[in-house]
């Protein structure tokens, strides 16, 4: 017996149903759209970052409304804190990191005797983990995120820096002097002891210091379609000495939209660069 092969079809999507699932999804946009202003509203201004040294610019473009990475500042003292953080993922879940990762921070800094970079992440990382897990009925989170965070004392023309997961670059008389990334990163991960180890570095008047995420750098692009890496990012940077920062900035956004093209943004991008 000849037997026909049917195939199922697709009930056209009713008049109702189609009216509801559009306001669901108009008032998820609109949630995200306002928590998108409401982690803009917690990063400080970019006027803070200029106050506080000879110059400097922040570059942030969120690859979604919302964003895994911030950038971060606080004074205490004569002592002036800067950050990069670059969270678990990016959209709402890289935000929610994001978010504690910046509140964390402000509470630690107000606490007494703590001002080394390698104490302050270490509290974070501490921290961190146990707003993920103390309350947690089964298994674990793995969500954390790498940072670059640094303390300046433009009195005594020191400065500190603590990589835990991510490097920084300094620009100086023509050369450029790579701090790398530490061997833990802040939140979840399988090592029993972290090391959170603090650099010491003496300051020179004109000395340009840059902080990022990995956004830039993973970005794919150009005829090939390659990333345009590290090595290209730090001869960009060496290239821009001479430049003030708000220059600086504009050739920085140009130079990632002449590489990406017509592709996609693939995450977020975060840069914060200081003159002393």
């Amino acid at each position: 017996m000849e037997t026909i092969a049917t195939s199922s079809v697709l009930k056209p999507v009713s008049e109702s149903r189609l009216k509801y699932l559009e306001l669901r999804a108009k008032e998820l946009e609109e949630s995200i759209q306002y928590a998108g202003s409401l982690q803009r509203s917690i990063l400080p201004n970019e006027k803070l970052f200029k106050n506080a040294f000879d110059d400097a610019f922040v570059m942030f473009k969120p690859k979604d409304i919302v964003s895994g990475d911030f950038y971060w500042i606080a004074t205490y003292g004569n002592d002036v804190y800067i950050a990069v953080g670059d969270c678990t993922g990016h959209g709402v879940p890289g935000a929610m990191v994001n978010i504690a990762g910046n509140t964390i921070l402000k509470q630690i800094i107000r606490q007494k005797d703590v001002s080394s970079p390698s104490d302050i992440i270490s509290l974070l990382d501490k921290e961190l983990v146990a707003l993920f897990n103390d309350n947690l009925t089964v298994g674990q989170t793995y969500d954390g995120m790498d940072i670059a965070f640094c303390k300046f004392n433009l009195k005594t023309k020191k400065a500190s820096f603590c990589g835990a997961g991510r490097p920084l670059v300094l620009v100086r008389d023509g050369q450029l002097i790579e701090f790398k990334k530490g061997p833990s990163s802040v939140g979840y991960n399988d090592l029993v002891v972290k090391e959170f180890p603090t650099i010491e570095i003496e300051l020179k008047k004109g000395d340009q210091f840059y902080l990022f995420s990995d956004g830039y750098t993973d970005q794919f692009g150009g005829e090939n379609i390659k990333k345009f890496n590290r090595r290209r990012f730090r001869n960009l940077l060496l290239s821009l000495e001479e430049m003030r920062m708000e220059d600086q900035k504009e050739e920085l956004e140009l130079s990632l939209e002449n590489w990406k093209g017509k592709y996609e943004q693939i995450d977020d991008v975060c840069v914060i660069g200081v003159r002393v």
